[in-house]
Order: C-alpha cells, then sequence, then structure tokens
C-alpha cells in the first residue's frame, strides 16, 4: 500500500470527523454531499466505497485504507455500525474524503434555450458579474464555457439543453424542464479514484461516462426516491412520478426501497415511488430507417420501419453525432418525420423508439441537410422516355442559375419510396428498374440548402 497515500488519508479523515462530525453517508449520501457542498468552509467530505473481504473487521480496514486501526471507532460511526460488528464478503463500507471545495469544476460545452443556475452563497465569489445577487444565492443565465460547482443547481425550461464536461470526459446532458444538482465534484486527475454525484428532481438527462486509465469511477444519479450507481455507461434516467432508467452501453446498478437491481447493456427499469426497481426490461432495438431524403425541404419526409412493441418515437436533431448538441426534439407517434421551424444547414437525426414503460431503446443515427424552397423559382417539370429496361428523364424547363438538379423516379404516383439522384446542369438521368411504368418529378438546386418545388408528375406512359 502506498504510504504517502495512507497518511494523507489518514489526515483527512482526522479533519472530517474534527471540523463535520460523522455525517452518515450510508443511510442519505445525497443529503450528506449537498449540504457539504453548501457550507461556507474551505472543504467538503464526499466519500469513496471499499468492498468488505472475508477476514475483514473495521479495525483492519481502518488500518488497510487509513493507515492506522485507531480510526475504527471514527470508521464505524461514520457508517453507523457498532465497532466491532460483524462484516459480511461483499458489503461495503464508506470512506471518507475530504476535498478543498476550490478543487474542481466542470465546464459548459453546450446551451440552448433559457437554462439557469442557482449558486449557493457559499460560491457566490465565482459567480460571473452578469449574475442577479439573492440573499442566499446567485441566480443567472448559464452560458457555454461557464464553470459549474458542487452544489450548483441547473434547471431547463421547455426549449433549454445542456450539455457539461467533466474533466474525465464524462458528459451529462440535461432535456428541457429538467433540474439537477453538481452535489459531488472530486475528478482531477491525480485523484485515485473520480468521484461525481449528480442528484435529479425531475426531468431528462442523458449521460456518457468515461474513465481516465487506471482511475475508477464512482459516478451516481440520485432521484428522491431511487439511486444509480454507473460504471463506465451510456444510460438515461428520467425523473418524473415514476424513474426511468435505460443502459445502451455499460451497466448500472440501481437501488430503491433497499433493493438492487443491475442493468446491463440493452436493458431498463421502472421504479414507482415507494417500491422496489421492476425487473430488468429488455430496451427496443435501433430504428431501420426506410428513406432519408437527400435533403429535407418542406414537405419531405423522413421514413423507418415500424416496432410493433413501440408506444411512440423520439427523434432529435443535433449538430453532432453524439447528440451532446442537441438543437430540438420531436416526439412522433407514427413511422415518419417532417420538420418544420428548422434553420438550413447540415444535421444529425438520432431516432429512438419508446416502449410502452417510457422506456427509451437504442439509437440510429443518420446525416441531414435541411434545405428551403425558393417559391420565386418556377416548379420543375420532367420527362421520361423507355429506352428498352432503361428511362431517360430529362428536365423541361431548366433555371439559368441553377448549379444541378434533384430528380427522383418512382414506381407510384406517391412517391413514398423514390429513387433519388443529384445531377449537373444538363438536368437528365438514366435510371434501370423492372417496372414497366414510372413516374418522375425534379427540383432545381439553388445552392446545396436552396432548392425550387417540385413540378408536375410525369409518368413513362405520358
Amino acid at each position: 500500500m502506498n504510504n504517502t497515500r495512507t497518511l494523507v488519508n489518514a489526515a483527512i479523515f482526522l479533519a472530517a470527523s474534527a471540523s463535520f462530525g460523522t455525517p452518515s453517508l450510508a443511510q442519505n449520501s445525497t443529503a450528506a454531499s449537498v449540504d457539504a457542498a453548501a457550507t461556507p468552509v474551505t472543504a467538503s467530505i464526499i466519500a469513496r466505497d471499499v468492498e468488505v473481504v472475508a477476514g475483514d473487521t473495521l479495525s483492519i480496514i481502518s488500518t488497510r485504507e487509513l493507515g492506522r486501526a485507531g480510526f475504527a471507532a471514527q470508521l464505524a460511526e461514520f457508517n453507523e455500525l457498532a465497532v466491532d460488528a460483524a462484516l459480511t464478503p461483499g458489503d461495503i463500507i464508506r470512506i471518507p474524503i475530504l476535498v478543498a471545495a476550490e478543487a474542481e469544476s466542470a465546464q459548459v460545452v453546450f446551451v440552448k434555450g433559457n437554462v439557469i443556475i442557482t449558486r449557493p452563497s457559499a460560491t457566490a465569489a465565482r459567480t460571473p458579474d452578469t449574475a442577479d445577487d439573492a440573499a442566499d444565492a446567485s441566480v443567472f443565465d448559464l452560458e457555454r464555457d461557464f464553470d459549474v460547482y458542487p452544489g450548483d443547481t441547473i434547471q431547463t425550461s421547455s426549449d433549454g439543453y445542456v450539455s457539461i464536461e467533466f474533466s474525465s470526459g464524462s458528459v451529462i446532458n440535461l432535456q428541457p424542464d429538467t433540474e439537477a444538482t453538481l452535489s459531488v465534484l472530486a475528478c482531477l486527475p491525480d485523484n485515485d479514484d473520480c468521484v461525481i454525484e449528480i442528484t435529479t428532481f425531475r426531468g431528462k438527462i442523458t449521460s456518457d461516462v468515461n474513465r481516465r486509465d487506471e482511475q475508477d469511477v464512482d459516478f451516481r444519479i440520485n432521484t428522491p426516491y431511487a439511486s444509480a450507481a454507473v460504471r463506465g455507461t451510456i444510460f438515461d434516467i428520467e425523473a418524473s412520478e415514476t424513474l426511468l432508467v435505460g443502459v445502451t452501453e455499460g451497466s448500472v446498478d440501481l437501488n430503491a426501497q433497499q433493493q438492487d437491481v443491475g442493468l446491463e447493456t440493452g436493458f431498463g427499469s421502472v421504479v414507482e415511488p415507494g417500491e422496489a426497481p421492476s425487473a430488468p426490461i429488455a430496451l427496443l432495438p435501433a430504428p431501420v430507417f426506410k428513406r432519408v431524403p437527400t435533403r429535407m425541404a418542406p414537405g419531405d419526409l423522413v421514413t423507418w420501419w415500424p416496432f410493433d412493441d413501440a408506444d411512440a418515437y423520439i427523434a432529435s436533431l443535433s449538430n453532432d453525432e453524439a447528440g451532446v448538441e442537441t438543437l430540438s426534439n420531436f416526439d412522433v407517434r407514427i413511422e415518419q418525420l417532417e420538420l418544420s421551424g428548422v434553420n438550413t444547414g447540415d444535421y444529425y437525426l438520432l431516432l429512438r423508439a419508446v416502449d410502452d414503460n417510457g422506456l427509451r431503446g437504442f439509437t440510429s443515427n443518420t446525416r441531414l441537410t435541411v434545405a428551403e424552397i425558393d417559391n420565386a423559382i418556377p416548379p420543375i417539370n420532367t420527362s421520361i422516355t423507355r429506352q428498352g429496361q432503361e428511362f431517360l428523364v430529362q428536365v423541361q424547363n431548366p433555371v439559368d442559375n441553377a448549379i444541378g438538379y434533384e430528380i427522383q423516379i418512382a414506381s407510384n404516383l406517391a412517391f413514398d419510396d423514390p429513387l433519388s439522384v443529384d445531377v449537373n446542369a444538363t438536368g437528365s438521368a438514366v435510371f434501370r428498374v423492372n417496372d414497366d411504368q414510372v413516374f418522375s418529378r425534379a427540383r432545381a438546386l439553388l445552392d446545396p440548402y436552396t432548392v425550387s418545388a417540385f413540378g408536375e408528375v410525369s409518368g413513362s406512359d405520358d
């Protein structure tokens, strides 16, 4: 065992006992952590977990973890145990650690919409000049690159999103109508353990938990009636009238009413207030896109194959493939999506199915270009000429300033599953299909994000 660490831990234990008494993290880790973070002193108590092995006593654990058997009494009080309590292999004993309040912060890497942060008066010195000072706390709008400290509470509005990154690379994303507090943060590179604790009161949080080489991560999310301990995981948690947890990578230990449920990749659980977690529930797989237009202009649809077990679908538009910079969410009941009110540009579309428990399944991801229609450009008409098994489609009324055309061909007038191709300013394309009759339409491309309206539909028998 590293002697330097032993002496440091021993000194930390004495300081913790002298300054803060013996708060019981075994009984209520969230309350102890939040109180410590808000206390106007230069340090706060957190704790790390150690697992009891055969033959362990509190005296042996005290010697091994803190360097002296004499700390067994304080360790017993901290865990609300008798000093001579019999320990069972697999039990968890919490070892207190004193962490300087100024030691670390997380950073806001993305914000959209209305997001506010409430900062305790104990840390008001860190508040930006733009904040409104209240008697007991500072409240201000959260902006990109702002620092977030233990004790800070973040609230997103109905249009608010925020992504927060920790020094370990872990990221949490707070969705609209969410309230959460950063209870504990001790994750610097030279720490033996990375400890992050979030308390959420309502809303949805998605997390991507990363770890540095050889640094254990203790990532916890607590709600008023359940807690989730995360081990290297991508997962969702939604706190409302019920708690919903789904794991799409890694694993989560969910605890409520003193009962634990382990969730591995591809499973979720539902927790009703005052009840134990449900048995693991298989998450729905990632949807398969049926049609993604070359570009999305008003009236165009993204479609996907349906799931019989899906109650709804959630589509998210993001600036990045991981969905950190989420711009908007769309709740849909049918297997198609039409975008409206979205600025032109290139995005990623993330799609998930939701089962009748409210658990979100795995995510499909596709690149998407959003364009606008210039109604000043006349709609483009086409003609079709059959040449054996091939069909030649030609633009009939070319536009002088068009850089090219998007030509579509389909086997029915609904164009629910067309073939689409971009061609240059010559405005012609040859398709080889097995159908006896096909239909075509086209629109002009003025630039990558501006198109004309589709013209009249032409048939091969016209």
